[in-house]
């Protein structure tokens, strides 16, 4: 014969332990906020690098510089997100911008004859397309577009 203790399995109403509610907002609020900016701060770039239409119908002279890059070249992954910061940085300043032209979309591929584009990334004055620099640093494009 089995005996039953009574209540013995029944929890209290309210002796659950919860978070301050300063902090239940700051991790079901705020928390989620702050890990999407960061996530994106880091992703943002290569979407727009991959997945953005750029097709290039002229080039702009009034930019600071031009940047051919290709999505698939990893140099480019490397200098491409800093690029696209400045450019947002400096989004209502037409000469502080770089203009990017993707050199593997099809309707882009002319540039790579007409400004004998042999490397990427390859950034050039759009004034003088003599003026150019081929590099991974990011250092060196900086240095060059404050020339």
């Amino acid at each position: 014969m089995k005996h039953y203790i009574k209540g013995g399995n029944e929890t209290k109403k309210g002796t659950k332990k919860q978070l301050p509610k300063p902090i239940t907002i700051i991790v079901n609020k705020v928390l989620p906020v702050i890990v999407l900016l960061v996530a994106g701060f880091f992703f943002i770039p290569y979407v727009s690098m991959n997945f953005q239409n750029n097709d290039v119908d002229h080039i702009n002279k009034n930019n600071e510089a031009i940047m051919f890059y290709s999505s698939t070249c990893s140099h480019c992954r490397k200098v491409y997100p800093k690029i696209f910061w400045h450019n947002i940085l400096n989004f209502n300043n037409d000469d502080k911008q770089i203009q990017t032209i993707n050199v593997q979309n099809p309707n882009n591929k002319h540039y790579i004859s007409e400004f004998a584009v042999q490397e990427t990334p390859t950034l050039m004055k759009p004034n003088n397309p003599d003026i150019r620099v081929v590099s991974t640093d990011v250092q060196v494009f900086n240095d060059f577009s404050e020339r």
